[in-house]
């Protein structure tokens, strides 16, 4: 399934010509619920140095987990946010293996890699569609949280949506 899309920088921050695909399989990592987002790099990403600033990379991961959530068929704000849940990152992380530069197209590849039933993991790759390589990689944690800030546990609240997350992690 190949979809082009044109996206406004409200629906997409920093994000100019992007192409998605999404690929649902059966766990290990090759197979774990996933998505690729291909994206543009601009100039309102880069730092004086003309690279790609180490930040946006933290905006391109919400966009691939935003799009993962959407390709399954789990829209953030009608699954999450508007019945009282929010989904607030514990953790961050991101090794950097390769120089960007504006006007390369990369790919985001995002998986749900943890699910949890206070939390949930995803891992993020992004490849250089030139070559194919590994431009960097990480990792983000998240916790489910009430309009009060406290955590709760979503299979107890949420049975539902616990359901039909859990079918998405399981062998």
């Amino acid at each position: 399934m190949k979809k082009i899309y044109s996206v406004s920088q409200s629906e997409m921050p920093h994000a100019g010509l992007v192409r998605e695909t999404t690929a649902i399989g059966t766990r290990p990592e090759a197979t774990r619920p996933s998505s690729r987002l291909e994206m543009t790099i601009g100039w309102g990403d880069c730092d004086a140095a003309g690279i790609t600033y180490y930040a946006r990379y933290f905006d391109w991961f919400t966009n691939g987990r935003l799009h993962l959530l959407r390709s399954l068929d789990l829209p953030y704000m009608t699954t999450f946010q508007y019945k009282g849940i929010s989904v607030v990152g514990l953790e961050a992380s991101c090794r950097y293996k390769k120089l960007l530069y504006p006007e390369e197209t990369v790919t985001i590849e995002t998986s749900l890699s943890e699910l949890k039933r206070t939390r949930m993991t995803f891992s993020y790759k992004v490849i250089k569609e030139t070559g194919g390589e590994l431009a960097a990689e990480g990792k983000t944690l998240h916790a489910y949280v009430d309009a009060t800030g406290k955590p709760f546990d979503l299979k107890k609240r949420y049975p539902d949506l616990w359901d039909k997350l859990s079918k998405l992690t399981q062998l």
